[in-house]
């Protein structure tokens, strides 16, 4: 099951009380998913709505909206039309029509129907609208993965209007045409975890909370793990030149050559390939910092390079 999945899931069930979020959730899904289509069956310059939705789930949910709406039992048809496209609801009888034109200010914009800007007037009215238009056209990747949420506008008026409602809610988004579709994007983590909270999908946002935590910790200790090994190497590769150095003054030199405080430091140095500087200064007679026992070696890398401009 993906994530998005399971959030579209949950917000089919969220379900606010008051009519006017109903008729703005409805708004919402209309936006995005409904079309003018010229009727086949009486009069062919006739047009009725048809509304799409990619899950029976969603077809429930859409009937029950406009149920609630109309306060008025009234029959739709869920017209099933193959498995990729999912269901269609259709509106054909003239008083639906009206009514659904009236309540929610339904407006045409070529075969495309867009509702009028009143029924999101309220703060809780704009939030049910983002739900609704997110279960018509959105999806959320999964956090493991990205951060990136989108919904696939039919037209630049409903990206435009939905861009304006997630302004108004705090919510930073922005947009881009691809194809023949407007899509309406967020990229940053914190703010799709407050557009889940925004619409309702309260469970999918603590998922989403605790997979970011789970991946911001395995990222920290990535992190950190690379660090140490960086420094690792850092001292791996130090020893074995500070080695080289020493080896090449014995081999033409003898180690009795250096000055005895280099001396020490170098006989450590063979005898301990691994350790860090401080840990070499701690090891000597008189024990010496960081900064004194890479003096001492930075002297013997002088005497080796010398020798090495001679050969």
């Amino acid at each position: 099951m993906s994530f998005s999945l399971d959030l579209k899931r949950e917000l089919i069930t969220r379900t606010d009380t008051a009519i006017h979020c109903k008729m703005a959730e409805l708004g919402g899904i209309i936006s995005i998913n409904a079309r003018f289509i010229k009727r086949e069956d009486t009069d062919p310059e006739e047009e009725i709505i048809s509304i799409r939705a990619d899950s029976e789930e969603l077809a429930g949910k859409i009937s029950r909206l406009l149920y609630n709406v109309f306060e008025k039992q009234f029959a739709f048809d869920s017209i099933y039309v193959e498995q990729k496209k999912g269901y269609r609801i259709i509106i054909s009888d003239p008083e639906v029509l009206e009514l659904l034109k009236s309540r929610i200010k339904l407006m045409k914009n070529d075969c495309y129907a867009e509702p009028g800007l009143t029924i999101t007037q309220h703060t809780c009215c704009k939030k049910a609208f983002l739900r609704g238009a997110f279960l018509a056209g959105g999806s959320v990747s999964s956090p493991e993965k990205a951060y990136q949420m989108e919904i696939a506008c039919t037209t630049e008026n409903n990206a435009e209007r939905l861009l304006s409602i997630l302004k108004a809610l705090h919510l930073d988004a922005r947009s881009i045409k691809r194809k023949n579709r407007y899509i309406v994007y967020i990229k940053d983590g914190d703010t799709i975890s407050d557009f889940l909270g925004v619409t309702g999908g309260m469970n999918s946002m603590m998922e989403f909370e605790n997979i970011r935590i789970l991946k911001d910790i395995r990222n920290s200790i990535n992190r950190e793990v690379n660090c140490d090994t960086a420094n690792i190497n850092k001292v791996v590769n130090a020893a074995a030149k500070q080695i080289d150095d020493i080896n090449l003054i014995i081999e033409k030199r003898g180690l009795d050559s250096l000055p005895e405080q280099l001396r020490e430091v170098a006989r450590l140095r063979l005898m301990h390939p691994h350790l860090s500087l401080t840990e070499l200064g701690e090891k000597l007679d008189k024990p010496l910092g960081k900064s004194g026992v890479n003096h001492r070696l930075a002297r013997i890398n002088e005497i080796a390079e010398k020798i090495r401009s001679n050969d």
